[in-house]
């Protein structure tokens, strides 16, 4: 029998009782533990230190605070790819629903550097911005919407475009966006094509809403983007499939489908509803419109009141009243969302709209997407199981932006070393309360959130004066 040296067993005691000693910041205590990467599904405790997780243990473990998660469910925090509303009023709603990351990818905005500087300190929730090709163009057309919108571009200011859209990159855009259907007819296809170039040389993604077809079975537009891929190898996020989709989103989910079979890099998202959102005079509704959507005026909401449009006359009031208005479009149907919910890989991203003030009334995805996939398409009518679910609003998000985005690494999972971004709920309770009628409503059934380390909503109260969130960008590590 071997029998260890004094000075071996003072080490391997001394050992033992730093490991046994060890006191994490945060401890989350008897959670039902999700972590989508691993596969781990089992009730475990979690230790945080600083803004990382720094222990994973089926173990007792001791914290300076705690949290006590028995009957609840610890997420990764979710991802919102495709989140419009940047300010104070859509974070509290969003941390409520369950973000801990909220990013604005089709829009973007330009230039980037000081955006993303002055929101440091006053942030719920970590931000962060695409590189504009919007913002860009109306730049180069001066300020000139009309012209931005449907003018095509000279040699010149293309070349200015480019080189607008690669500068916000170098200041650290997370790929592109492009609101296509915004400057349908703008963007020639050596505009187009210049973009796919230029996101295939820096190997980053484009974040595009496809250029819908004025009719509404024509799949004109989704081909024109995989056709595009196919051309210039780039990689492409194609936003909102159902709202775009329509009753082409079955046909848009398998034309993906085969295009990824190719070795296409081309993925797409949805938000759980049947109606989409956008400003009244965009540049969407300045062609045919109704044969685009395949409605009338009558499905077309005013959110200030409710109200319908009647008519043509009503329209056109409304739009020169109103010009930075924003209006609700009933034209989805439910078994469109089913099916893009159902379908492996299809990411869940709210397409939130700016708000400025909590009385504002607006679309409801911008409350409760989140928590509505919980609520309903996981416990009512079980269309995607749980585990799914938080992959798509966590996990896939992060892995989409990861090989050019490395701070994106770090997050969308719950393992040793990784961001201390993490959402906990109930999922008998969790639902979504915000509706068409009455949307400013918090979502429910969201306990805690923890952002960076640090607790932002506690016993589903947003925590005053914290703001951890952080810039993500893709010089970001």
């Amino acid at each position: 029998m071997k029998i260890l040296s004094p000075l071996l067993a003072l080490f391997l005691l001394s050992a033992q009782s730093q490991a046994a000693e060890t006191i994490h910041d945060v401890v989350i205590i008897g959670g039902r533990v999700i972590d989508p990467e691993t596969g781990l599904d089992a009730i475990r405790n979690i230790g945080i230190s600083g803004d990382k997780i720094s222990e994973i243990s089926p173990e007792t473990i001791t914290g300076r605070q705690e949290v006590d998660a028995s009957g609840l469910v610890v997420a990764p925090g979710f991802i919102d790819l495709h989140a419009h509303g940047q300010n104070a009023i859509a974070q509290t709603y969003q941390v409520h629903d369950g973000v801990t990351t909220a990013l604005e990818l089709e829009g973007g905005t330009y230039p980037i550097t000081n955006v993303l500087k002055n929101r440091i300190g006053s942030s719920l929730i970590n931000y962060g911005y695409s590189s504009g090709h919007a913002e860009v163009r109306i730049g180069v057309k001066k300020g000139d919407l009309k012209k931005a919108f449907h003018e095509k571009p000279t040699a010149q200011e293309l070349k200015e475009i480019l080189v607008g859209v690669e500068k916000g990159l170098d200041e650290g855009g997370i790929g592109i966006g492009l609101p296509l259907d915004y400057f349908s007819r703008g963007v020639t296809e050596d505009e187009l094509e210049g973009i796919f170039r230029l996101a295939a040389r820096r190997g980053v993604t484009i974040f595009c809403h496809i250029r819908m077809s004025d009719d509404a079975s024509d799949p004109g537009g989704y081909k024109e983007l995989i056709d595009m891929v196919r051309k210039t190898g780039a990689s492409l996020h194609m936003v909102h499939v159902v709202s775009t989709g329509l009753q082409r989103t079955p046909l848009y989910l398998e034309m993906m489908e085969k295009a990824q079979a190719e070795g296409l890099d081309v993925t797409t998202e949805l938000y759980p509803y049947t109606a989409g959102s956008t400003g009244i005079n965009s540049g969407i509704f300045d062609h045919d419109w109704q044969k685009k959507f395949g409605v009338s005026y009558d499905a077309v909401e005013w959110p200030p009141t409710g109200e319908r449009f009647t008519g043509k006359a009503m329209w056109d009031q409304y739009r020169a009243d109103n010009p930075d208005g924003v209006v609700i479009i009933h034209a989805m149907k439910e078994q469109w969302v089913k099916q893009a919910m159902s379908h492996p890989g299809v990411m869940i991203a709210s397409d939130g709209m700016p708000l400025s003030s909590f009385k504002q009334r607006a679309h409801p995805r911008g409350m409760g997407t989140f928590s509505r996939v919980l609520a309903k398409y996981v416990r009512e009518d079980k269309i995607i199981t749980l585990p799914d679910a938080i992959s798509r609003m966590s996990y896939l998000p992060a892995r989409r932006l990861e090989s050019f985005t490395p701070a994106m690494k770090r997050k969308g999972r719950l393992q040793t070393g990784y961001d201390a971004d993490i959402t906990i709920f109930d999922p008998k309770k969790v639902i979504d309360r915000a509706t068409f009628a009455k949307p400013n409503q918090f979502s429910k059934g969201i306990v805690h959130v923890i952002v960076g380390g640090e607790l932002v909503v506690k016993d589903e109260m947003v925590q005053e004066g914290v703001f951890p969130g952080k810039p993500v960008s893709t010089l970001s590590r």
